[in-house]
């Protein structure tokens, strides 16, 4: 009888712990969705709603790659996004498992970001290490990195001055 009694906590740690985990990525998914969304939006990318679908956000982080991990106009920025959705996509389809799939997505998905944290850090190596960070977080990292992008984004568009943008000089005369 204690087998039977252990047996059924352990389903129900299982089932709580897979509620938990569901709730947390579907938290992570929405605010990631809706940053991302509101990035592309502000950017001018072709179809910001592909922030909430899951390859979609593989296709709007190629986009940001021309001009930023690319030399600009050196390739269609809608061809670069729908390359990393279809890499993407194989990638995922080809994971052998459970973990093999989370993983690949998770790679792919900051690889793709690179191009969105390049933008937002104006720096290639600090974005590269942005893109591990992002790796070893499962993800998290890239909601922060989109939040602060968007807030930058909203700031340069109400045209508040960052004094380390300009020059001491410039910003005295402001």
């Amino acid at each position: 009888m204690e087998i039977i009694g252990l047996l059924a906590g352990l389903a129900i740690v299982g089932i709580l712990l897979v509620i938990f985990f569901s709730l947390i990525g579907l938290v992570k998914w929405l605010l990631q969705g809706y940053f991302l969304f509101r990035v592309a939006e502000k950017k001018n990318l072709d179809i910001p709603l592909l922030g909430f679908v899951p390859f979609g956000t593989f296709y709007l982080g190629g986009q940001m790659f021309d001009g930023h991990v690319l030399d600009r106009g050196k390739f269609n920025p809608k061809t670069i996004g729908l390359t990393f959705a279809i890499v993407g996509l194989v990638v995922y389809v080809m994971g052998l498992s459970i973990g093999d799939i989370a993983i690949s997505y998770v790679l792919m998905e900051s690889i793709a970001f690179l191009g969105i944290f390049k933008a937002y850090t104006k720096n290639f190596g600090t974005a590269a290490l942005l893109a591990v960070l992002n790796m070893i977080t499962v993800g998290i990292a890239s909601i922060i990195i989109l939040f602060l992008y968007n807030r930058k984004l909203e700031e340069d568009a109400m045209g508040i001055v960052d004094e380390s943008d300009i020059g001491e000089e410039q910003y005295k005369s402001i």
